[in-house]
């Protein structure tokens, strides 16, 4: 038997249809029967209703939605249940419609002037005459329904389907077997079918719509809110709620805004409807107009201003705000809170809690603490009072606060600067043990403002409960607040155990390897240590400049604008199973952050700054107070760690990378659009400049935040962790290429650069890598090919460059000329660089412009002068510079050119021993060149300067160093001569000044070496192998 129609099921309801006999029903049955033969022979128009372009005309579902009454047949409506004891209805009907037997047509009967003539036009749209094939599948389908023998059920529904598309019941009942089987998207979608059947069954549509939200299919829960929604806000104030929600999910909180809204006009005082338009605010970012909700809630609840519910019922008066309590009190203060309002919010508590508590005349309270609320002192305060009458009424009022608004009074005075009175309302959470959410938060409050010990005991309670015993974050701060109390046992403890929830964490793994150093697990620290640093990339330049690629950017403001897009709620397959699939629309703007969120930014990336600092800190002291070199190198390593972190947050901020390196910096500044002034404003503005005031923090475009610091760090602070830690990586990693990077990215930070000295000392650093990167590459075929076309390696550029820098910024220096003798160490591979022709170029134009500056004359192929002294402040000869120049153009072999020069120097210095030197060098190399002329009296004029160097050498300085240096010069210019004897009898007293008992001698500063070998180099030469290896087992053999 087929399922009875609601109509039907109220009919059999209002006769007593369960009271009739088996006769009775039998007898009924017979004239149905009979009732549709009869039904055969009518012709009627309404047969087939919906195949009739004229009646779907009528029936428009947007026709019938815009009408003023909405009494149609799939209404869940008394006044439909009402009217059904019309005139023109009667049981049979009902019962022939239950029963699958076509109902007769009584369209003659209707009149378009009447109120249900719409509904009766909709009932025959049920009651149309069925195909017979139809009717028969039809009833055998509710049959095997009824017996739950759902596949010959669905088969039968489906060949209904297909003979009549419009068939309402069998699409139903299709749904109803889906769901019973717990298919519910089939179920969905099949019920969606059917409503679109019978539009005007706004029950079902909100029925279809729940589903489609339980289900996820948003955008299809929306289509059926709206289709379910009517003109009557009252019958549809559900479904405008529940449609207003989703828009909300969706973002759309334009729509949402508008459905809440008037949800509220219906029910002023829901209380819930005020939390949704707020949430909606939060949304939009619309604090101030969130706050101002529920301040006009309180206001209006302090202050009550009724409204007359009708003109004609003027004794009756209804309030339009829904009651204002603590639950109310504490979505206004966390408002506050988000809003960072403090004293604002303070100030409301207050108010509203003693207005709860009936106490608003007490107004002698000290705002400065929360006596009023402490059960101690607040009587010992009372006591005090001078009115007898008074007193004894505040004893009797009500005075604690619930243990919500209590934290909310702690976090207040914490966001005030206040941490004894936060403390003080914090405490009493300690004994509750019911809240474990309010102890992890008090913690991770405490945590941040710098009160660890504090902190400690909220965060130990909150572990106890088992909700939060393995949580994470919880876990972490405990990890923290051990470490900087100096409990490194229990902090080792904690972050093992957030390893094993996350084995991959580097923070974790740093973090855990301080704790074992501290507690001398050296080991395993340096095991943790070594993991790290295989794992973590190195930092490296970014193409087109001098800054760092890092896992964060940040915007020209530093924050400015979010650049993760938030990705919508996403639910699993659904888009693919509804039949109104979700559309996601994909947000290219870049989501801007409120001032608010900027500062709330700024602060956590200042706390997390200054946190890793103090650990650097430690680890920094602990290496200047520790000799054990393992301890000391596993330090290093964490320290390491540490500052590439705070090297990476640096590098992201473009305003210490401007595009032109010389502007002058001013401090970071965050950009901001114009504000959008109206015409007063405008005018405003103009009277203000007129009169000379500037009101520039309203209407520049951007702001100063700081310009000594950056996120709690000075910059010398900044600048002391860039170069401690290229000094380290170059020390303990021998990475000079890395040290020297690190070295270029912060010659480009402006902040460092326009401090001359900051600028000098890392110029000085990079001179140091370059000369050791050259040592490092001297074994190496690692070279490039410099503008002259000689071939130099990384090392040998960024010597030239650094120390050609120096000498420009430093001209006639004389200790920047010395400094440039010691970048070139000895060999011939360092004295060709010395002396390679850029240099002599160079030092010939420094050597006119002093003789320029000297002579007060201009000198062709001179140096521009950028020395600030004058002629009076120079003396004749430079001897550093002359020295300097003559020494390269010997390199070269130009003997004569490199004697006038040295000569001129020895005119005003021939006290010093190394140009007495230099001197007998220079004669010596030019008697033995083939084209010297003269060769004897040069030879001679030689030795005379050589004596002379002995003389000055030994005068100034008798230590045995001086005696070896000169014995082994001797031995070496003999030896250069061929004068093999003589030269064998100084490098013998070389090695008898080695083989004195008496004298120790520093084995960096020992000639020994060298004499024994060019020694046993004579002996060989010569034919005497033995004396050779004597001397090479006795000196050379280790």
């Amino acid at each position: 038997m087929a399922r009875p129609t609601r109509q039907a099921a109220k009919a059999k309801a209002k006769i007593g249809y369960d009271d009739m006999g088996d006769e009775d029903f039998a007898q009924l049955m017979n004239e149905l029967k009979n009732d549709e033969q009869d039904d055969d022979d009518d012709d009627s128009e309404d047969a087939y209703i919906f195949s009739s372009d004229d009646e779907e005309d009528e029936l428009d579902p947007r026709f019938l939605r815009d009408q003023g009454h909405r009494k149609q047949p799939g209404e869940a409506s008394d006044d439909f249940y009402d009217d059904d004891d019309d005139d023109d209805y009667n049981f049979k009907d009902a019962l022939k419609s239950a029963s699958n037997f076509k109902v007769r047509n009584r369209r003659e009967k209707l009149n378009k002037n009447n109120k249900n003539y719409y509904k009766r036009k909709m009932m025959r749209a049920d009651n149309r005459e069925l195909d017979p094939e139809v009717r028969s599948n039809l009833s055998k389908a509710n049959e095997s329904f009824v017996q739950r023998s759902f596949p010959v059920a669905k088969e039968l529904y489906l060949q209904v389907i297909k003979k009549d598309p419009k068939n309402f019941t069998a699409y139903k009942a299709l749904g109803e077997i889906f769901q019973a089987q717990n298919k519910l998207n089939e179920c969905c979608n099949y019920w969606l079918l059917a409503a679109n059947i019978h539009p005007w069954d706004t029950d079902f549509w909100g029925q279809v719509a729940e589903l489609s939200s339980e289900l996820g299919h948003i955008d299809q829960a929306i289509y059926c809110y709206t289709r379910a929604i009517t003109s009557d806000i009252k019958r549809s104030g559900g479904f405008i709620l529940q449609r207003a929600i989703l828009y909300q999910e969706r973002k759309q909180y334009g729509k949402a805004l508008e459905g809440f809204q008037k949800v509220r006009q219906l029910y002023p005082l829901d209380s819930n409807i005020i939390k949704h338009l707020a949430s909606v605010y939060l949304e939009q970012k619309r604090l101030n107009d969130a706050i101002n909700l529920y301040m006009k809630v309180l206001d209006y609840n302090i202050n009550p201003k009724f409204e007359k519910k009708s003109a004609d019922e003027s004794d009756e008066e209804v309030s339009s705000y829904p009651k204002f309590g603590f639950s109310e009190l504490n979505i206004l203060l966390e408002l506050h809170l988000q809003n960072h309002s403090f004293r604002m919010g303070l100030n409301v508590l207050k108010l509203a809690t003693r207005w709860i508590q009936n106490r608003t005349n007490e107004k002698w309270w000290d705002d400065k603490e929360d006596v009023e609320f402490d059960s101690e002192k607040r009587f010992e305060y009372l006591d005090n009072l001078a009115n007898d009458e008074r007193r004894e009424e505040a004893k009797n009022k009500t005075y604690k606060l619930p243990i919500d608004i209590r934290f909310k009074l702690g976090c207040l005075r914490l966001g005030l600067g206040q941490p004894e009175q936060a403390i003080l309302s914090f405490d009493y959470l300690i004994d509750d043990k019911e809240v474990p959410d309010l102890h992890f938060e008090t913690g991770r409050l405490l945590e941040e403002h710098g009160y660890h010990d504090k902190a400690l005991k909220f965060l130990i309670t909150a572990v106890e409960d088992e909700e939060y015993s393995t949580n994470m974050d919880l876990i972490e701060l405990l990890a923290k607040c051990y470490f900087e109390t100096g409990d490194y046992e229990q902090s080792k403890d904690a972050y093992e155990t957030l390893l094993t929830f996350d084995p991959h964490n580097l923070d974790f793994k740093i973090l855990l390897a301080e704790n074992l150093y501290h507690l001398g697990e050296s080991a395993e620290a340096q095991k943790l240590i070594n993991e790290v640093r295989e794992t973590k990339p190195k930092l490296t330049r970014r193409g087109g400049d001098s800054r760092l690629q890092s896992e964060e950017m940040e915007d020209e403001d530093e924050y400015g604008e979010d650049h993760d897009d938030e990705e919508p709620k996403s639910y699993e397959f659904a888009e693919n199973l509804s039949l109104i699939p979700n559309e996601y629309k994909v947000q290219n703007k870049k989501k801007r952050l409120t001032e608010q969120e900027k500062e709330e930014l700024e602060n956590n990336a200042k706390r997390k700054v200054l946190e890793k600092f103090s650990r650097m800190e430690k680890l920094q002291e602990s290496m200047s107070n520790n000799t054990d070199p393992t301890a000391i190198a596993i330090a290093v390593e964490a320290w390491l760690q540490l500052a590439s972190q705070l090297i990476e947050i640096l590098t992201n901020v473009k305003s210490f990378f401007p595009k032109d390196k010389n502007k002058t910096f001013r401090g970071i500044f965050r950009y901001r659009r114009n504000k959008n002034m109206g015409l007063d404003e405008k005018l405003a503005r103009a009277y203000n400049l007129l009169e000379g005031i500037v009101e520039e923090e309203n209407y520049t475009r951007h702001t100063l935040t700081n310009k000594t610091e950056y996120r709690g760090l000075t910059y010398n602070q900044w600048f002391d962790v860039f170069a401690r830690y290229s000094a380290l990586v170059s020390r303990y990693e021998n990475n000079y290429e890395y040290a020297d990077e690190i070295i270029n990215v912060a010659l480009s930070v402006n902040v460092f650069t326009q401090d001359k000295k900051k600028e000098t000392l890392l110029k000085a650093l990079k001179l140091i890598f370059g000369v050791n990167r050259k040592l490092e590459n001297s074994t190496t075929s690692n070279k490039r090919t410099d503008s002259s076309g000689d071939e130099s390696s990384d090392g040998e550029l960024i010597v030239f460059n650094t120390i050609r820098n120096f000498l420009n910024n430093n001209q006639f220096s004389p200790f920047i000329y010395k400094l440039f003798m010691c970048c070139y160490n000895s060999g011939y591979l360092n004295w060709e660089q010395y002396s390679s022709y850029n240099h002599q170029k160079y030092f010939l134009r420094q050597l006119k412009s002093y003789d320029a500056l000297y002579q007060n004359k201009h000198i062709t192929g001179m140096a521009t002068l950028t020395s600030p002294l004058k002629s009076s402040d120079v003396a004749q000869n430079h001897p550093e510079l002359l020295y300097l120049y003559g020494n390269l153009l010997g390199g070269n072999k130009s003997y004569i050119s490199s004697l006038y020069y040295l000569n001129r120097a020895y005119e005003s210095y021939y006290k010093d021993p190394t140009l007495c030197l230099t001197l007998s060098l220079a004669h010596i190399h030019r008697s033995m060149q083939r084209l010297s002329s003269n060769r004897h009296v040069q030879l001679l004029q030689g030795f005379s300067y050589f004596f002379q160097y002995k003389s000055l050498r030994l005068a100034n300085d008798s230590s045995i160093y001086a005696l070896q240096e000169v014995e082994y010069n001797f031995g070496r210019l003999f030896h250069m001569l061929g004068l093999y004897t003589l030269a064998i009898r100084h490098y013998e007293k070389v090695l008898a000044l080695k083989d004195d008992d008496n004298v120790s001698i520093d084995e960096d500063y020992d000639m020994c070496w060298e004499a024994a070998y060019n020694l046993s180099l004579i002996y060989n030469i010569n034919g005497n192998h033995r004396l050779a290896k004597e001397i090479i087992d006795k000196y050379l053999t280790v």
